[in-house]
């Protein structure tokens, strides 16, 4: 089902009514928003990027997260072998 959802554009007034936008020219609040709409596009691209590759991404960040739990590992042993402390120099 591709039911088209309409998507409202923030007004000036809505802008406005946000703590910090209180005092903003017309032409201030229009460029806001359209920065606004510019990152919202972005993140939605991002996030469908992500979503397009996410059983990739898992399986990368999986691995990379057990390759640094083994360095976490081989580090705490080395350290600890033969009663030895490392020096501070």
């Amino acid at each position: 089902m591709s039911a088209k959802k309409e998507h409202k554009r923030l007004t000036i007034s809505q802008l406005r009514n946000f703590q910090g936008f209180e005092g903003y020219s017309d032409e201030q609040a229009e460029e806001t928003i359209r920065t606004l709409e510019n990152l919202s596009v972005l993140f939605y691209k991002l996030h469908m990027k992500n979503k397009a590759v996410n059983n990739t991404f898992k399986l990368t960040h999986q691995e990379e997260s057990k390759v640094k739990k083994k360095i976490k590992k081989e580090k705490r042993n080395e350290s600890g072998k033969d009663g030895d402390q490392p020096h501070a120099a």
